[in-house]
């Protein structure tokens, strides 16, 4: 209890001297004579001059990316993967451990693929028809890998 009375005793009486400013408000000051002569310049400027007024700018033509030219892109890459694993296949120095990876990623790709194309509009038949062959043969692909027909 004696301390808090020493903390008391110690303050310095607010009435006998000058407080000096804050930088916060003198912040202020400066920001308000920045401001204010900002706005003079500003204000004697369109008495001089007139301010021409922007007009709306035309967007250019967003070149969106359609569902067919999607699928079309990913049956693409579908079918490059496909090639990569058949000769993967083909090369004896090639670990059936180390395809695995890819045959599982080509899987997911080809699901991704297989529910895009079901969203096709019917004028896209034979697209679609490409797309959902390209995608039934990568899931075969992997059903065969994983059940081991090619193991020796």
């Amino acid at each position: 209890m004696v301390n808090v009375n020493q903390i008391n005793e110690t303050q310095q009486p607010l009435t006998g001297a000058k407080a000096k400013p804050s930088r916060a408000a003198e912040g202020a000051k400066t920001f308000n004579t920045l401001l204010n002569n900002a706005l003079e310049k500003t204000n004697s400027s369109k008495g001089s001059a007139e301010v021409s007024t922007l007009e709306e700018l035309s967007a250019p033509g967003f070149d969106l990316q359609s569902s067919s030219m999607s699928v079309t892109g990913k049956t693409d890459d579908l079918l490059g993967q496909l090639q990569a694993y058949a000769l993967q296949l083909e090369d004896p120095k090639i670990s059936l451990k180390s395809i695995a990876p890819a045959l599982e990623q080509m899987n997911a790709d080809a699901d991704a693929l297989m529910n895009e194309a079901q969203r096709l509009e019917t004028g896209e038949a034979e697209l679609k028809n490409i797309a959902t062959q390209t995608a039934v043969t990568v899931q075969t692909e992997y059903v065969k890998f994983q059940r081991g027909d090619y193991l020796s």
